[in-house]
């Protein structure tokens, strides 16, 4: 009788290095075929890491934003959010690189200004101001208030 082989595990960096990969190959056909295949990547993978959700869900937000999906945007970016503080303690390094691409906070900010919810973009903002992700966020802060 043959030995059974056992599952192939694999870390979450390498999960999200697939994931970064497929999602990068996927663009070439334009934001909705990234967005199918995050979706798709989600559905096909039952056991994603909670640390490569967040990255899922942050491109996610930007290719539903670019494809004009702005109900799947509005998902992400929440979902993002949830999953922000696990990518950070579990992939610090993954997370440090890919910082100044975080699109999740760009998105939300016009999202819920654009929707009139005004304190949710400022939240939004601070949020990306005490990551460190620049004086952008400050400058969008410092413009939102005053046009409250």
């Amino acid at each position: 009788m043959a030995e059974r082989l056992p599952p192939i595990r694999k870390t979450p960096v390498e999960i999200l290095a697939d994931l970064v990969a497929g999602h990068a190959e996927a663009l070439y056909g334009g934001p909705e075929k990234g967005k199918k295949y995050l979706l798709t990547f989600s559905e096909r993978n039952n056991s994603i890491p909670n640390a490569v959700k967040f990255f899922l869900y942050d491109l996610l937000a930007e290719d539903a934003f670019q494809a004009g999906d702005l109900e799947t945007c509005r998902a992400a970016v929440a979902r993002a959010a949830d999953y922000l503080p696990t990518a950070q303690a579990e992939t610090l390094q993954r997370f440090r690189e890919y910082g100044p691409a975080i699109r999740m906070f760009e998105r939300g900010i016009a999202l819920a200004f654009d929707d009139g919810e005004f304190e949710k973009a400022l939240a939004l903002c601070d949020e990306a101001i005490a990551l460190g992700l620049g004086k952008v966020y400050a400058a969008k802060r410092a413009s939102i208030e005053r046009l409250m």
